[in-house]
């Protein structure tokens, strides 16, 4: 059977500065996406990168008296370190500022301009550098820094040219851009006829940036460029080419409209399909619901976080406490009961209550995982019914991109297990000599801690890893194929527990 394409992006970030919170949360979201899509046998390409141009960067750049492209390699090598220590393994790092792209950008600009959706016109309005955006206020509405006004000819993308196509797109597709309430904001305050507006994408008093063919002191809006970035790659563009192939962006919520209307109405000028979904998460909130600011000193390095805490751990956090498409609140402290929580309470305390010390001993004859069979036990099999439930919707969720509803699948099993042990105590098996019980229910728990190693691969690899040693088990043994096959752990010799999976921080 051949292996279906699957394109997942997410945006490009500026490297004007050291990346937040938020970016890391952007780039592991995606990476546990693209490890589950290569669990089901997808061909993947996950695609990264920086934009590398804009006037926020130039600014930046002559403050500190170094060149832009200086600022932005140096930049760009902390992304990569960064990503390295989440355990993001993209595929392809883009860079606006390579030629390639310089290139594309040209003549994608070139097209539209000959087939006149690009049009000369004049641009009169406010600017904010922050945001790199187009707005009406004084104060920009989104980041409340003061805009600069703007006053000049200027090429404008002919998006109300579009509307009609854009709207019976989205009739057609309702679920083109998740959540609801992104398209519902999007509808309301851009996609109406009274207020869809052509885009201004041009400049002529920034200098950093790719020039209007033939026009050297006109820089191209380093929103229409960068927007191009997931078609002018290599594999983006044949991807694109390829009707059959699944393409995600993954985005978050304060950039819907560049993506969910300008990008479409590129798209749609170019001739070329259409993603099949933008997914635009949350934001990341302090304890009192304000977003990062530096002013307000509640900006998180996530290089820092990683000196201290497990990369897994911030993995895990990301979509188990915070619910995925809503805005979330992120704290040292609650990374740091989460932890307690979940590994060394939940997970870490069910491996050492059927495999440390003694009970190896004790309790598994010649010290292997006994065999399984289907008995008339209520309590295992009401077990190993939800073994098979969570397995259905764990899948379910992670295909319709509910990541906090699959972890909570996870949870669910995990409390079933723990429940399972005290339902039936098999240390009162043992002493009662109740050994054919003793073994079924030995032979269940350990297969559903199997499926939790598995399910947590993609989220937490590195401890999906030493569950899977725990379990004598390599992580190729698991796959979906077997994934319900309790007998295949029967017979594996027990690795006895010596000390704890998970230790306080």
């Amino acid at each position: 059977m051949e292996q279906k394409s699957f394109y997942l992006t997410t945006p490009i970030f500026y490297p004007n500065d050291k990346l937040h919170l938020g970016h890391a949360y952007n780039a592991t979201i995606a990476d546990i996406i693209a490890r589950y899509k290569k669990s089901k046998n997808y061909k993947v390409y996950f695609q990264t990168g920086s934009d590398d141009h804009g006037e926020k960067i130039e600014k930046k750049a002559l403050s500190l008296g170094i060149s832009p492209q200086e600022l932005v390699d140096k930049n760009v090598e902390l992304f990569k370190k960064l990503w390295q220590k989440l355990g993001i393994e993209y595929d392809f790092f883009y860079r606006t500022s390579s030629l390639f792209h310089k290139e594309k950008v040209q003549k994608i600009f070139q097209q539209l301009l000959k087939q006149s959706t690009i049009y000369l016109g004049k641009y009169q309005g406010n600017y904010c550098i922050a945001c790199e955006d187009y707005v009406k206020e004084k104060v920009c509405p989104n980041c409340h820094s003061e805009t600069k006004i703007l006053e000049e000819p200027a090429y404008f993308l002919k998006v109300s040219q579009y509307y009609q196509q854009l709207l019976d797109y989205y009739q057609k597709n309702p679920d083109f851009l998740i959540p609801a309430a992104a398209r519902k904001e999007l509808f309301a305050n851009f996609l109406q006829k009274d207020k869809i507006q052509d885009l201004c994408i041009t400049r002529s008093d920034i200098k950093l940036g790719i020039y209007v063919p033939d026009k050297p002191k006109i820089i191209i809006y380093v929103w229409f460029e960068a927007l191009c970035n997931y078609l002018n790659s290599e594999k983006g563009e044949k991807m694109f080419a390829n009707e059959n192939s699944e393409i995600i962006h993954l985005i978050g919520k304060d950039i819907v409209r560049f993506h969910a209307l300008y990008w479409p109405v590129i798209l749609f000028a170019l001739g070329k399909r259409l993603p099949d979904k933008i997914i635009a998460h949350g934001l990341l909130m302090d304890p009192k619901g304000e977003k990062a600011s530096k002013s307000k000193g509640n900006v998180v390095d996530p290089l820092e976080l990683l000196e201290k805490y497990p990369q897994d751990l911030l993995r895990t956090y990301f979509i188990a406490k915070i619910n995925f498409l809503q805005d979330g609140i992120f704290s040292k402290k609650l990374l740091k009961e989460f932890y307690q929580d979940f590994f060394i309470h939940n997970l870490g305390n069910l491996c050492q209550r059927i495999g440390k010390g003694k009970i190896i001993e004790w309790w598994y004859k010649n010290g292997v995982v006994p065999n399984f069979s289907e008995t008339e036990n209520i309590y295992l099999r009401n077990y190993y019914q939800t073994c098979l439930t969570v397995i259905k919707n764990y899948q379910q969720k992670m295909d319709n991109y509910q990541l906090t509803g699959a972890f909570q699948e996870i949870e669910n099993l995990l409390n079933a297990s723990n429940k399972l042990i005290q339902d039936l105590a098999p240390w009162n098996l043992f002493a009662n000599k109740e050994i054919e019980l003793l073994n079924l229910t030995l032979n269940y728990l350990r297969n559903g801690i199997r499926i939790i190693a598995f399910f947590l691969t993609p989220i937490a690899p590195n401890i999906s890893q030493i569950i899977f040693e725990y379990l004598n088990l390599e992580y190729s043994d698991c796959n979906w194929e077997n994934i319900k096959d309790f007998q295949l752990i029967a017979g594996k010799k027990i690795k006895p527990l010596k000390e704890p999976l998970f230790v306080p921080l």
